[in-house]
């Protein structure tokens, strides 16, 4: 398909979009992993920009583009505020090289670029977005920079990154309100107030975004506040304002993005194209982009669209979808839907829920809507879809299996017959692509979806509610239907297949329900340890003040190196072209020395604490009192699960405040208690199975600690006498470090020796246990060949890096080829514990429920009648989940709280 210029459309059909390059090409250098040309040339960053761009143009069809570049700071900006930016890390080489080459991708595009010497891009943007509304257009910016929030309006929206490469949320006014309570003019204003460490702006001391949002809320603009200092409640927060009325001022101004820079607009200029089919075969094949290549090579040129708009399928006749405007319709087309072997469903409208339901139908190739409204007041229509969802048959597809089992479970829906996850499956097939959403999925396997039938309405209202549906968004559910089969094949072809529907398929729904019961929160104890956490930020903060022998803003890196290391003149400090280090890499080792940074330590952690942990869980509570957090089901590339919103797998258990706050969490049924259930040193005895070393073996079928039976063997303790304590430490250490690719010198740190004897301690250790360096040589030697790793079950990383060039790429590359398999081979096994787990408790009824996973742990709540039936199944589903050439071994532990169980 050849583009056509569009410079003769109206002007309510201009849409402005205007891309942030740094901030975009910055997200996406750290989202993606190394990736390497032939010449090894880095182009991760490249790779992800270039995958965005797909996405937006795809997503929002612009008329007009521009991609604006910083191009200095302001003088003005430095003049205000002198430290402006001035904590910026150096860029990495590696990211710098690979901006030439993002400005051939944008060439490649037909994308003007525009930059103003001595100017930001933000500013760039702002007065291009502000002329645009003037001259009509609708206006969406591309940017990870939440600064330019500031310029949301009816005109204007901002695309921001919310995740890797392709998950990106939409702020317009009312989601700029609904994150901050604020409107967008006023956002400036708002960091005049709480600053923003990432341009070094200090804001007022002491006050967070919390009390900076409602303080604006309340007084309207900062102006307005600071001449009102004496209505502000608490007096203390008054007098900070009053006394930093200046600091705030000068935040805020350096903070108002410019919208008069003489720039000279052209809107002809800016005209989009979607680039020929040929162009793009020159900028892929120029950078080696080779499955894109392939593809884009592969597509007719008559039927060609650009990367801005993928490659359609066109074999056979074309999809088509409709709506549903009666009940009666609805029951009709979901009476097809029951003959069909296999359908796909996914959810339209934009909001959280569904404004209508989307099904597929591959047979006929047609998808269909049914409003939400309609399911859910219609009796006859509810129990006809209900039996359809019910059903082995037909088979769901859907782009997120666990999203569609948690709607339908809150709907008191039963959801069976799951067949296939759009999105689990791209994941699988690549843990570099883990999250990406459906247009990047369609994109790569050239498919678009779904045409509206010609004689349908192409919108419906629904029952006057004011939610709208397209028959464009039932192209999703076509879309679902058609990436499935080659992602099917593409998993056989990787030998995952099995993987994917014996495991990750069917924890989908398990995890939904994980999700959906929760945690109870004991607010109060809560509220004892808020009370215990400003005793100790109070306590801290003074002694910090009184070794430094003057008062200073603690949260400030730039200040508190100065005082560490210029005042105090404390050694080994790093000092760099933004000051002084003071990251935990740079202040562990002085804590030792040094009660000042032992001090600045003991009030981070307790900042964080209560910032993280104790201020922000009860806000998250839903109206029944339970907290639920989310899981990524494979939420790291090694296919571990993550959590987020909140990450429940991240509360400390080492410390006494952080056994503190697990206390706060409690079963979500009352009456039922807590169960742990931990594997011990479950990666060390992968190792052992996967390394086949019949020493480490032996070691751990004897049931003997195993870093004591290190130790005894590299230190050679004879037997019958004890091992000494700090033996074992250093036998602990080294068994742990060999796991991630730990050399002398990592060693050396880890167990304060030199680097001489870390040496001659790895290599006895190599000695006692020969098959472990044949693994770890074969390992990497194997993956150079295959271009990849896999674990027990056949999962698979990718690891480009290890032919790159860069010494320091191939040296992570090969880390994580060592690595890999046992982090991945844990996530197969506690993942087929779980499920066998979760089959136990249903089959046998049993009062029970599978709450969390932290990594190799498993919390459940249970009657505590039904504790001992359930501590032997999870002991035997655990322990016997995968035939290991040594024995799995889990510790059980029940109490009250998780804090009690910790």
């Amino acid at each position: 398909m050849s583009a056509r210029p569009r410079s003769k459309e109206s002007p309510t059909e201009r849409k402005l979009m205007l891309l942030d390059v740094y901030a975009l090409v910055y997200r996406a250098f750290f989202a993606l992993p190394p990736l390497t040309r032939s010449d090894g040339t880095a182009v991760n960053a490249v790779y992800g920009f270039e995958r965005m761009l797909n996405l937006v143009f795809t997503r929002e069809n612009p008329t007009h583009v521009a991609a604006c570049f910083d191009a200095g700071i302001p003088p003005e900006r430095l003049e205000m505020m002198p430290t402006y930016k001035a904590n910026r890390p150096d860029m990495p080489s590696e990211l710098r090289s690979q901006f030439p080459l993002v400005r051939q991708v944008l060439d490649g595009y037909g994308v003007t670029v525009v930059e103003i010497e001595g100017e930001e891009a933000d500013d760039c943007i702002a007065t291009i977005a502000d002329r645009a509304s003037k001259d009509s257009f609708q206006s969406v910016i591309v940017s990870g920079d939440m600064d330019l929030l500031q310029l949301v309006d009816e005109h204007c929206t901002v695309l921001a990154p919310k995740r890797g490469v392709s998950d990106l949320v939409r702020y317009d006014e009312a989601a700029v309100f609904e994150r901050y309570g604020l409107r967008p003019d006023q956002l400036a204003d708002y960091r005049g107030l709480k600053g923003d460490p990432s341009d070094n702006l200090s804001g007022v001391p002491g006050i967070g975004e919390k009390t900076a949002a409602k303080l604006i809320a309340e007084f309207g603009t900062l102006d307005n506040l600071l001449a009102r200092t004496r209505d502000v409640k608490p007096e203390r927060i008054g007098r900070l304002l009053a006394e930093n009325a200046d600091l705030a001022r000068r935040c805020r101004d350096v903070s108002l993005a410019k919208r008069t820079l003489a720039i000279e607009v052209g809107w002809e200029n800016l005209v989009y194209a979607p680039p020929e089919r040929t162009r793009l075969i020159e900028l892929y094949r120029e950078m080696e982009f080779r499955t894109l290549l392939g593809r884009t090579e592969a597509i007719e040129p008559a039927a060609a669209q650009s990367a801005a708009g993928p490659p359609r399928v066109s074999a056979g006749p074309a999809w088509r979808t409709t709506l549903t405007a009666s009940a009666e319709e609805a029951r009709s087309h979901i009476a097809r839907a029951a003959l069909e072997t296999e359908i796909a469903i996914a959810f339209a409208g934009d909001g959280n829920e569904p404004d209508g339901i989307a099904i597929a139908l591959p047979s006929s190739k047609e998808a269909f809507i049914v409003p939400t409204d309609v399911l859910l007041s219609d009796a006859p229509t509810r129990a006809a879809f209900a039996d359809v969802l019910l059903a082995s048959s037909p088979a769901k597809v859907a782009l997120d299996v666990k999203r569609l089992w948690r709607w339908a479970a809150d709907l008191d829906f039963t959801l069976k017959g799951l067949s296939f996850d759009a999105s689990l499956a791209y994941g699988l097939l690549d843990a570099d692509r883990i999250g990406a959403g459906l247009p990047d999925i369609a994109a790569a396997y050239g498919v678009s979806g779904a045409q509206p039938a010609a004689a349908q309405n192409t919108s419906l209202e629904l029952f006057g509610s004011g939610a709208l549906v397209t028959a464009a968004q039932a192209s999703e559910a076509a879309a679902i239907a058609q990436v499935a089969v080659p992602l099917r094949e593409d998993l056989t072809n990787a030998g995952m297949l099995r993987l994917f529907t014996e495991v990750e398929l069917p924890l989908a729904p398990v995890l939904g329900a994980m999700e959906r019961a929760g945690f109870r929160l004991d607010l109060t104890e809560l509220d004892r340890i808020r009370t215990k956490l400003d005793a100790v930020i109070d306590e801290t903060t003074a002694d910090i003040h009184r070794l430094a022998g003057e008062t200073f803003n603690i949260n400030s890196t730039k200040v508190l190196g100065a005082i560490l290391f210029d005042k105090l003149g404390l050694g080994g400090g790093a000092k760099k072209k933004t000051g002084w280090g003071t990251g935990i890499e740079v202040l562990g080792p002085l804590a030792l020395e040094h009660e000042i940074v032992r001090r600045v330590l003991d009030y981070r952690e307790a900042t964080k604490l209560k910032s993280t942990y104790v201020d922000a869980l009860p806000a998250q509570i839903d109206r029944g009192g339970l907290l639920h957090t989310t899981f990524g089901q494979l939420g790291a590339a090694t296919g571990r699960l993550s959590s987020n919103n909140p990450n429940l797998q991240n509360i400390p258990v080492r410390s006494e405040i952080g056994r503190g706050i697990r206390r706060a969490f409690t079963a979500p049924t009352p009456g039922r208690i807590l169960l742990a259930a931990d594997y011990s040193q479950i990666e060390l005895r992968l190792f052992a199975h996967l390394a086949d070393d019949a020493t480490l073996i032996a070691a751990f079928a004897s049931g003997e600690d195993i870093h004591a039976y290190t130790a005894r063997k590299v230190f050679d303790v004879p037997a019958g006498e004890p091992v000494p304590s700090e033996l074992r430490r250093r036998a602990k250490a080294v068994n742990f470090g060999v796991l991630y690719g730990m050399g002398s010198f990592g060693l050396a740190q880890a167990v304060g020796i030199t680097r001489g004897e870390a040496r001659e301690f790895i290599s006895s250790y190599f000695a006692r246990f020969p098959m472990v360096k044949d693994y770890i040589a074969n390992a990497i030697s194997k993956a150079r060949v295959d271009g990849y790793v896999a674990t027990i079950l056949g999962r698979r990383r990718y690891l480009p890096g290890l032919k790159a060039a860069h010494p320091m790429m191939r040296a992570t590359a090969e880390r994580i080829a060592t690595n890999a398999p046992l982090q991945g081979s844990a996530a197969d096994l506690i993942k087929l514990a779980m499920l066998r787990i979760a089959r136990t408790i249903e089959s046998a009824a049993l009062p029970a429920q599978l709450l969390l996973q932290v990594h190799d742990e498993l919390i459940f709540e249970a009657d505590p009648a039904a504790l001992k039936t359930l501590e032997h199944a999870v002991r035997d589903a655990m322990e016997n989940a995968l035939d290991l050439r040594v024995p799995l071994v889990v510790d059980l532990k029940s109490g009250p709280t998780w804090g009690d169980i910790a």
